[in-house]
């Protein structure tokens, strides 16, 4: 963590964050607990309230080739769920984001595996990038991009999941994506990240941005990436920019009425 604490400035994180960041970086340090999963500060700003799974989890079980990729990893102790007829323990969260990429793959007709580089702009823990690596299949190149806290987490949570070899915490610039591996990179980097993705990804996190970090990732037209996944509250005024950009709206669905994908 001390390596990265200073790789961000005001003007990139909302007040409201900022605090919620501070909070869980006194909760991990000096060493995070086993179940950090649970700190409110994850657990309810990055998991789903288990009232998605009945209208998610039926649309994910049709799309998926095994049902293993719905198993949950015990890192972190994350609030589980079972699931009818399947021999694993999943989260709400973890059907939840996966409903998130199989939606992608139908709305968009490409595949996660078609992506050769993606970038993610936030990730909370790290659990959609996990999911993400594995639905690909293959050892695609990913950036995530977020507070220094968050990055931190993401190295402990993903490296523990993926194997440390797949995970690569960067804390310098310039900044060049390690090919194969997902390269987590604090937010007072990006503008030293040099990056062509064919796949740009941000659930919330833009939108939750302040003004600064959305100019900076617009005006580097998504980093590249051809293929946009966001989603974002209903009417929130980013939208705007990502439809002139060429993506077009889709209902998250009935569990979240008010909430909307941005897919291109």
């Amino acid at each position: 963590m001390d390596g990265v604490r200073d790789l961000v400035s005001p003007e990139h994180v909302r007040p409201d964050w900022a605090d919620r960041n501070a909070e869980l970086e006194r909760w991990l340090l000096p060493v995070p607990p086993a179940d950090f999963l649970q700190h409110p500060a994850i657990r309810f700003q990055m998991f789903v309230d288990d009232g998605v799974v009945p209208y998610e989890l039926p649309y994910v079980l049709e799309r998926l080739d095994s049902v293993d990729l719905l198993a949950e990893d015990a890192v972190g102790e994350p609030p589980l769920i079972g699931v009818d007829g399947a021999p694993v323990r999943t989260s709400s969260n973890t059907v939840h984001q996966l409903h998130h990429l199989l939606r992608y793959e139908q709305e968009s007709g490409r595949r996660i595996s078609d992506a050769r580089t993606v970038v993610e702009w936030g990730g909370g823990f790290g659990s959609l990038m996990r999911l993400l690596v594995r639905l690909h299949g293959g050892e695609p190149t990913c950036v995530m991009l977020d507070t220094p806290v968050f990055a931190a987490l993401q190295w402990l949570y993903l490296s523990s999941v993926l194997g440390e070899d797949r995970v690569a915490l960067h804390d310098a610039a310039p900044v060049v994506p390690l090919a194969g591996r997902v390269n987590v990179v604090p937010i007072g980097l990006a503008a030293d990240l040099h990056v062509d993705a064919d796949l740009f990804v941000s659930m919330w996190a833009l939108n939750e941005s302040t003004s600064a970090a959305q100019d900076q990732v617009c005006e580097r037209n998504w980093f590249g990436a051809p293929a946009l996944l966001l989603a974002m509250h209903e009417g929130d005024p980013l939208e705007r920019r990502v439809l002139d950009d060429g993506a077009r709206r889709v209902p998250l669905g009935p569990a979240m009425p008010a909430q909307r994908y941005l897919i291109r």
